[in-house]
């Protein structure tokens, strides 16, 4: 069965539930009747293990549940997230679908535990900062796209490639809560692993756009945290004026998807300002209209009255390929863990808040039988 969460994670918790009720170590320190600060600074750093009935004291004074604090499933205040999300989503309604990612993340996180071997001890960095050029952003995603051998049209292998090639789990997952595009995505960091989740009900061309922008914020995390949320719209006053990590973070999704090899191949000689004609390599490259413009542009490859007609033209959208809900790998290593006894189903979907109904459809959709008996 699943292990019993670790008192390094339940100081976690307490930490990031006395931060959000605005409490200093010392209160803390206070209403539990300890010595000093220093004990609250053990029991938040897992050095110190907490009582059973200073636990109950902490639950009711910081107002949370129990289960908080106990749920073997999560990583609440443990991972940082930064969602690409629509400005009009309230925070309290972010906050509680980031409470409900929570458990889907620290699920995941648990069936990479039992597979130790197929984890990658190792995280890439892309070696940039705050003061890197744009130029800098879009040498290294070419460079980068020629490492993982991206092909002529990355959009089509960036996914299998984020996951296997550097060991970044991808999660496809359906903000049903809101809006199906207020939220594009969004990258999860955690000490020993990072993972993207990406809104599978958005276009195949925003949802490689996304896996680019998230994959920059997945490898250059320790040297330029991103904020908790951003911008997901596209118009291009929102992206003059986002903040310059965010900038790079396009520069580089834009030159991963968009290479200069690519380009030079997909773009007839003669025709870079025809705006049908680079419409139909939008559509082979599997971008928008907008990022091959901007892209275009950047490179001084088109002029400004011709981004400015590709960005208003309009998007040849295919019929939009759903893809199914999170991952051949997360609901492979899921199933084995319920077969195998590891972990309860009612576990299971307690974290991922399904029903066993729900989780039986999952399981069908990749050719699984359901582990359990309904």
């Amino acid at each position: 069965m699943a292990d019993a969460v670790s008192q390094r994670s339940i100081g976690f918790r307490v930490r990031a539930a006395r931060e959000a009720k605005g409490w200093t170590q010392d209160q803390l320190a206070e209403l539990l009747r300890l010595e000093n600060r220093q004990s609250v600074s053990d029991l938040e750093k897992g050095k110190r293990s907490i009582k059973p009935d200073e636990l109950v004291v902490l639950s009711d004074a910081l107002e949370r549940d129990l289960d908080y604090f106990l749920e073997p499933f999560s990583v609440a205040g443990e991972a940082q997230f930064s969602w690409r999300v629509s400005p009009k989503v309230p925070e309290n309604a972010l906050g509680e679908f980031e409470d409900r990612s929570s458990g889907l993340v620290g699920l995941l996180r648990w069936l990479r535990e039992q597979q130790v071997s197929n984890t990658s001890a190792l995280k890439r960095n892309l070696r940039l900062s705050q003061q890197s050029t744009f130029e800098m952003a879009q040498a290294r995603a070419e460079r980068l796209g020629v490492e993982l051998v991206l092909g002529r049209i990355p959009a089509q292998t960036l996914l299998e490639k984020v996951e296997k090639q550097l060991d970044i789990p991808v999660l496809m997952v359906d903000p049903d809560a809101l809006n199906i595009d207020s939220i594009s995505g969004a990258t999860c960091h955690l000490e020993e692993m990072s993972c993207i989740l990406i809104n599978r009900r958005e276009s195949e061309a925003r949802r490689a756009y996304d896996l680019a922008h998230e994959l920059f914020h997945a490898l250059t995390w320790e040297a330029m945290p991103p904020e908790r949320r951003e911008t997901n719209l596209t118009e291009k006053s929102a992206t003059s004026t986002r903040k310059r990590i965010e900038q790079l973070a396009d520069n580089f999704a834009a030159a991963l998807l968009m290479p200069s090899s690519s380009l030079n191949e997909f773009i007839k000689p003669g025709q870079s300002s025809s705006v049908p004609h680079l419409r139909e390599v939008a559509a082979r490259l599997g971008v928008s209209n907008q990022a091959l413009a901007w892209r275009l542009h950047a490179l001084g490859r088109i002029e400004e009255d011709t981004c400015g007609q590709l960005l208003r033209a309009r998007q040849s959208i295919p019929p939009l390929s759903l893809p199914k809900l999170y991952s051949a790998d997360f609901v492979r290593m899921l199933h084995e863990a319920i077969e195998k006894g590891r972990v309860s189903a009612r576990k299971v979907v307690k974290a991922l808040r399904l029903s066993l109904d729900q989780l039986t459809k999952i399981f069908l959709q990749y050719g699984l039988a359901a582990p359990f008996e309904l």
